[in-house]
């Protein structure tokens, strides 16, 4: 049984930082980005991989899954995505709300000028600032549980 790791109070952490803490090699990192969604590590304007704490933490649980729960890649995403939902849930909730066209960025051949494009607008506008709301109380929640 692995003991609990203490993650630095950093905002970002290179790869052989990373490497460091978690005690997985480079490339198997690189590997696990490639299986699993919950590590997505920011490109910094130099081109390095930047990783965030929740990064850390899905390699530590997908770690621990992998190499002391004996769980198949496929049995370890299932894991990761039910312990580990947070971004997932926040994809699918603004995928519920927003229609095809809005996401593909499609323009509209309604006339500018039309109360029915105006209507729409505020409505994707008023969407718009709930779903800003709740990311920034998730972005609150996240903050308070690592003390930022």
């Amino acid at each position: 049984m692995s003991e609990p790791i203490d993650i630095p109070n950093k905002s970002s952490f290179k790869i052989n930082e990373v490497c460091a803490l978690t005690g997985v090699k480079s490339y198997v990192l690189r590997f696990w980005e490639s299986e699993f969604t919950e590590i997505a590590p920011l490109m910094s304007s130099s081109g390095l991989k930047i990783y965030e704490h929740k990064d850390i933490e899905a390699i530590l649980l997908i770690k621990k899954l992998l190499f002391e729960d004996k769980l198949s890649i496929d049995k370890a995403k299932l894991e990761v995505k039910h312990l580990l939902p947070r971004e997932e849930l926040v994809e699918s909730s603004f995928r519920d709300f927003v229609d095809e066209d809005y996401r593909q960025g499609s323009t509209f051949s309604v006339p500018s000028s039309s109360p029915v494009k105006t209507l729409y607008q505020e409505d994707k506008l008023s969407f718009a600032k709930k779903k800003l709301n709740e990311i920034i109380s998730l972005a609150e929640v996240i903050q308070q549980k690592h003390n930022w």
